[in-house]
């Protein structure tokens, strides 16, 4: 073997089975699960999780019935535009899991049955029967209503006919009669009897598109019993659908029949260590191109030191998850490594450099991913640095109180800190991005989540909280290791995906914020509520240009202020403030009525001294926070004329806006351009006397919503 072979990138093939079919074909292993598809009719749903091989084995499979005769091989693979485009249209059957899984289960059987067809009489002969012209004359249709089965699925339900007045369960009722389902399935079962013919349905790629909600399971749910279904009336029909594990946990949780109707039709995935030394030997002499040899002899010859024998194989095994993907990874850039130090074997320092900067290289992209949708994740992570990856949720709030006590000077972390609130909500957040596991007593498992769905049920504080495995290494944890049994706990979705819970944490915080305001009365029954309010609505929307944001700081003194934040200058807008004004020490007077008159402007201008400046903000439950003649224009004028002061008046509803627009972190500036708009207003208007006009405050109304 050369240094050119193993500095060759992904020596042993590429993650990707579609990206490698050439070693995909040369080097498959012929697992069990592989014979038990090809041999066995029993098994309609393929469960893995990510990187167990279920692409790599549809594909095999794929190969296999394609040397079939009078087998036509159709495989169905759902981009995720297409997945989503179905979405709206299956809802005509109902909102409940119910009802849209059996309004899918029935559509799903037409459009396979119809797929089926069309597919064998175009490429096989038939007998000239009344059944074969009925089914003839339905397979023109089909085909000319799109290019893939999805596609023409899709225009099945815009097509159908429903009477606007219909209730759900009418319609789903009614869908066999207007599919002319019977006929048309009885047709092509004798067809296929008569002719000796038979059809393999490969279904793969069903994550593309899906919404872990009642809607996306059900649809998927449709499309595994209409396959069982049709298996069972059709023999000659062999449907197999390859299920992430995270959607058949939904299928399995949701479905109240499926211990009925689908527990016995499913096929798990399972590497064992066996078969993994097999897939890694297996690669090596395709990638070596080396004679047939015993396999232990084949791990030997490219291994020396630690890395020898069975024992040195675990030490491989136990930086994984005892998946094929994470050992293909593992065992490529260990080679590459190898290949630069000049070395034709790797060795036990190869295989743990190559971890550790595979976790970092994980650690560096779920900061990426992940980073504009919770600022404050690096600050979150490092809580975990050095410590056992394993706690309880109890513990795990202690080290995360800590990160939120200390604050921080990134004004965009520190806001996160403040929209999050506490530390449970941390952990839930930290969940949802796969960083933590939980223990599922009833399962034996860690549970981790990566798509992006909610936990179950809150966590308690006794929980078995652990950090995923794959992170160990780069947070320098005391155990960096995985036994066998312990891999088996892992329960998870290995890739990660930018979808997460914690924008639903992030929008639904805001979202309950900003409805809050609209419950709390106006005048002095809800002023102490409103207050509140603004507190919390003022350091979320200013968390870039102020800190140690107080409610009343000097409650007992004769002056009360009621929020006072300090002016950092972090921004340009904070800065012209403490340029143009000396304020350093920012007063928000908060009034919990709509009208305000001269007494509040000439309170608040009394509280403008030394460090306070020459500006300061008042709050009122006004609909606008534009000034109009007659009333506040003339006292923000005598304000300015007589004291050099600027008192700018804003609303509730104002700051509910400013709150809608940080649903998404990255609108931050927002803040920013309306503080500058604002400072614009009030010096090029209202202290010339000027006010809006009525026009202009019901556009930026319009504006606002």
């Amino acid at each position: 073997m050369s240094k050119a072979d193993i500095l060759r990138p992904n020596v042993l093939g590429d993650l990707r089975a579609e990206a490698d079919e050439d070693m995909l074909s040369r080097a498959f292993l012929e697992t069990a699960d592989y014979r038990t598809l090809i041999e066995t009719s029993d098994r309609t749903v393929v469960v893995g999780r990510r990187g167990t091989g279920k692409s790599a084995l549809a594909a095999q499979l794929v190969k296999h019935w394609n040397l079939e005769n009078l087998t036509a091989v159709i495989m169905i693979s759902p981009e995720e535009h297409q997945t989503i485009g179905i979405r709206p249209q299956i809802g005509l059957f109902g909102d409940s899991f119910i009802k849209i899984r059996a309004g899918a289960r029935l559509t799903w059987r037409y459009a396979l049955v119809m797929e089926a067809a069309s597919r064998l009489t175009s490429k096989y002969k038939f007998s000239n029967t009344e059944g074969f012209r009925f089914l003839k004359e339905r397979v023109g249709t089909w085909s000319s209503s799109g290019s893939n089965i999805v596609d023409r699925y899709s225009e099945i339900l815009k097509k159908l006919v429903i009477d606007p007045n219909s209730t759900y369960e009418s319609r789903i009722g009614n869908l066999p009669k207007v599919l002319d389902l019977t006929k048309v399935e009885s047709a092509l079962t004798e067809a296929c009897r008569t002719s000796g013919t038979s059809a393999v349905f490969l279904i793969d790629r069903l994550d593309e598109g899906y919404e872990p909600d009642d809607k996306g399971t059900a649809l998927i749910d449709g499309l595994v019993q209409a396959a069982i279904d049709l298996k069972a009336s059709n023999p000659q029909i062999k449907p197999i659908l390859f299920l992430r594990d995270n959607i058949f946990r939904a299928v399995q949780k949701l479905d109240p029949d499926y211990s009925r109707n689908i527990e016995g039709h499913v096929l798990r995935l399972h590497w064992d260590e066996e078969s993994l030394f097999n897939f890694a030997t297996k690669r090596l002499k395709i990638a070596f191109n080396v004679e047939q040899e015993a396999s232990l002899k084949i791990w030997n010859r490219y291994t020396a030191g630690e890395l020898k024998g069975r024992e040195g194989f675990r030490k491989c095994l136990q930086l994984t998850l005892y998946r094929p993907r994470d050992l293909l990874s593992l065992l490529n850039e260990a080679f590459y490594l190898a290949g630069k130090n000049g070395q034709s074997e790797i060795v036990l320092e190869h295989i743990e450099t190559t971890g550790r900067t595979i976790s970092e290289n994980r650690m560096d992209d779920l900061r990426k991913e992940y980073v504009a949708i919770l600022p404050g994740l690096t600050s979150y992570i490092a809580a975990f640095h050095g410590r056992n990856p394993e706690m309880t949720v109890d513990e795990t709030q202690t080290l995360l109180e800590k990160i939120l006590s200390a604050g921080s000077d990134d004004s965009m972390v520190q806001q996160d800190f403040i929209i999050l609130e506490d530390a449970r909500t941390i952990v839930r957040g930290l969940y949802s991005i796969g960083f933590l596991g939980v223990r599922d007593p009833s399962a034996g498992k860690f549970v981790f989540c990566h798509d992006g769905r909610a936990p179950d049920r809150d966590f308690s504080g006794h929980d078995r909280i652990l950090v995923h495995p794959c992170y160990w290494m780069a947070l320098n944890s005391t155990r960096s290791n995985l036994e066998p049994s312990e891999a088996e706990e892992i329960y998870d979705e290995y890739d990660i995906e930018v979808s997460s819970e914690t924008p639903i944490i992030r929008n639904s915080k805001i979202k309950n914020l900003i409805e809050n305001l609209d419950k709390i009365d106006q005048g002095s029954s809800g002023a102490a509520d409103f207050e509140l309010w603004c507190h919390k609505a003022i350091r979320i929307c200013f968390a870039k240009g102020l800190r140690n944001v107080e409610l009343r700081p000097n409650k007992h003194a004769k002056s009360r202020r009621d929020i006072v934040g300090t002016n950092f200058c972090n921004g340009d807008a904070w800065s012209r403030i403490y340029n143009d004004y000396g304020t350093r020490q920012v007063i928000f007077e908060v009034k919990n009525y709509q009208n305000l008159v001269a007494a509040d402007y000439q309170q608040v201008q009394s509280y403008l001294t030394g460090e306070y400046g020459r500006l300061a903000f008042i709050i009122t439950r006004d609909d606008s926070e534009n000034l109009f003649a007659h009333k506040d224009v003339e006292w923000v004028r005598e304000m300015h004329a007589n004291h050099g002061a600027i008192i700018i008046k804003l609303t509730g509803k104002f700051l509910a806006n400013l709150l809608y627009k940080l649903r998404n972190p990255q609108k931050h500036d927002a803040v920013n351009d309306a503080l500058h708009r604002l400072l614009d207003t009030y010096t090029r208007l209202y202290l010339a006397g000027q006010t809006m006009s009525p026009s202009t405050d019901k556009k930026r109304k319009r504006d606002k919503r």
